[in-house]
Parts: structure tokens; sequence; C-alpha cells
């Protein structure tokens, strides 16, 4: 406690005074999620954090990279333990489950897009903690070659689920890709190499390759830079449509071109991997079809709505897309960014799973962890 009421102090230095409290509200939120080591957990004796005490049960997957991730800023060993208390959980396969329940009830038949050594990176360069880094590499490598048997096909990713022919097994498909019901889903998930989970693996070569190297290990870190190498122009290559000028998710059979552009468009340009003139493209994009709420898919499309993934703003899928636009210096990034934290500003009451992204009113889930940790990226990495 005494280490977040000191952090927060020197980060507040210079702020406005709405940032000040949008920063002491986010981190007492996600202060207030965590699982205490005393509690009788699955997790247990770890410490980790659930999405929102208030609604969901449990331990879940990229939340809980996402709570690490915004944790080491004031608690590196609390960040810690959020990483290894999931990763404990590991299937034999490389699978890391969706979630892990309070009551036992572990969901591992899909997994979540795989951004834990991405997060962990972040992790390890404020903690420096050599043995961490040991006892998580190996996960990390076995779920990346999971990652490349299960979902890799023609040498790009795709979603998919471990019990194909079960009645759930389309759902499940979209639960892994985190964007449940989005309008990406409309036609089958599973037939499409995704924008978001392809960057994500990116980045998720290039934090394998950075920890290979401290670790000595010249061999993988050869393998991963070229993986990066190579997934990095297929992406620019094939994910990218010409006759709509955008990044979009692309049919793995038949090559066809997704209509609905989403916020995982802009995921190249988060990764720094889009060319200029292609990034120019999508800041027109962001200006036209997305501007300022950065809703989850593009206010002119016509399934838009104010349901769950098919509308409204979620701010881990939102500071992605204004963070991609903000690295190449396009200002639309600065007014999304605005936008959103007047949102959650105004809503006093909580710190909201998602808004309503025309009015900005909260939605769904209060007191909601990765929301909290975004508010805090938007302020302060940005």
């Amino acid at each position: 406690m005494e280490n977040r009421k000191a952090w927060l102090k020197k980060v507040s230095e210079g702020k406005t005074d709405r940032d000040k409290s949008l920063l002491k509200r986010a981190s007492e939120t996600l202060q207030g999620n965590i699982y205490l080591e005393e509690d009788n957990y699955p997790w247990s004796p770890y410490r980790c954090v659930c999405p929102s005490k208030k609604k969901f049960k449990g331990i879940w997957n990229w939340d809980s990279a996402f709570h690490a991730m915004g944790l080491s800023r004031w608690d590196t060993d609390l960040a810690k333990e959020s990483v290894l208390g999931f990763l404990q959980f590991q299937k034999e396969s490389g699978l890391l489950p969706d979630v892990i329940r309070t009551n036992g009830v572990i969901e591992d038949e899909y997994s979540k897009p795989p951004v834990f050594p991405w997060a962990t990176k972040i992790v390890f360069d404020r903690c420096n903690d050599l043995e961490f880094l040991k006892e998580v590499y190996p996960k990390f490598k076995l779920n990346e070659k999971w990652w490349v048997k299960r979902r890799q096909y023609n040498g790009l990713f795709h979603y998919d689920a471990e019990n194909e022919g079960d009645e759930k097994y389309e759902k499940f498909i979209r639960w892994e890709s985190g964007w449940d019901d989005s309008v990406r889903w409309d036609s089958p998930i599973v037939e499409q190499w995704a924008i978001d989970l392809n960057s994500f693996m990116v980045d998720y070569y290039r934090a394998m390759s950075y920890f290979a190297k401290i670790l000595n290990l010249d061999n993988d870190y050869e393998e991963y830079l070229k993986k990066e190498k190579d997934l990095t122009k297929l992406i620019n290559e094939v994910l990218w449509d010409d006759s709509q000028k955008c990044y979009v998710d692309v049919n793995r059979f038949t090559g066809e071109k997704s209509k609905a552009i989403t916020p995982a468009s802009f995921m190249p340009l988060f990764i720094n991997i889009a060319p200029l003139d292609k990034a120019k493209h999508m800041e027109k994009i962001a200006l036209e079809k997305f501007y300022s709420g950065m809703p989850t898919v593009s206010y002119d499309n016509k399934e838009y709505s104010t349901t769950y993934w098919r509308g409204p703003t979620w701010l881990n899928v939102a500071y992605f897309a204004a963070k991609g636009l903000k690295n190449y210096g396009f200002k639309v990034a600065d007014d999304i960014k605005e936008t959103i934290l007047s949102w959650v500003d105004k809503n006093e009451d909580s710190i909201y799973e998602n808004y309503d992204s025309k009015t900005g009113n909260g939605i769904y889930g209060q007191d909601f962890s990765w929301s909290s940790v975004f508010v805090v990226e938007f302020i302060l990495n940005f």
C-alpha cells in the first residue's frame, strides 16, 4: 500500500487535477481487486487480481497479463505473482487456459490473445529479476510451440478451440479472441487470420528474442528474430486490403478481406510495423470512422450497437489503436485519448469495463481492473 502511495505522489507531479484523480481512482480499483495471500484460492499462495470482484470470480488469461503490467508500476513483487500465479495452470500441451475460477473450475478448451510475454517484458524491465525470467521463459517457449502447432496456417495465426464438434465450439473460439460477440466474427471466426492476433505474435517474438539474449540462448535468439521478421512481412503482404486501404482480418482459405473495420486494424501501428503510406491511410480511417471514441467497430458499420463488443469502447483495444496512431505522430491519437479519459472522469461512480462510444456512459462491469490499467497507460505512457 505504501508503495502505491509513494508512486502515486511521484507520478502525479505536474499533472492536471483530472489526471491526478484518475491515477488515484485507477490504482485504487486495481488494488481493490487483489485476492490476498491469506485467502484460499486455486492459485494460492500467489496473490492474483480478478477483473472485478463485483462481477468476475476468478483470474483470466490476458487480464492477468495486463494487471501485471499495471501493478509493476508500484509493486513488482505483486506483478510477478500475477504472472506466476496464472502460468502454473499451463497444460502439458503448452496451452494457457482462459480462466481459473475461484471454485477451482478451469476453462481450458481455449486460450486467450498471447500478450503474456509482452507484458512480462514490461514487468521484467521494472524488476530486473533474472530468476523470475528463468522461471517464466520455458513456459512461454512451450506456449509459442502450441500456438504454432495448433493455431498457425500457412505462416499466419488464427483463433480456434480444442473441442471441434462440441456445441459450444464456435463460442469458445470467440472467447479465445477476447472479442466475444464482435462484428468481426459474424463470418466464421475459425476461418479468419486475425490482424490483432498476428500483431500480438510479433510482439511475442520480440519479447522472446529479448529474453533469449539476456539468458544467453543464442539459437533461440536467432530463431525468434527470424520468426518476427517473417511474420511482419506476411502481415503487411496478406492482411492489408488495398481496396479499403486498411489492415483487416482475412479468410485463410479464400483470401476474402473482412469488411469489419475495428481497433484491431490499428495493431500494426501499435507494434510499429506499418509502412508510412499504410499508416497514413489508417489515420484517415481513424478520422472518418472512429473519431473520437474508438468504438469496437467503426461507427458507420451497419451492425454497430451498444452491445458488449459490437460498438462500446473498451480501453485496452482503444489504447492499442490510439497509441499506434500516436507512434506515427498523428494528432487524432490525442483526441481519442482525451475523449476516453473525459468519459472515465465523468463516470465518477466507477471505472467501467466498457463505455458507450457515443455518450461516454459506463455500460458493463464496474470497478474493472484492466480498464484501470489502461487509464494509467493513457496518462503515463502515451
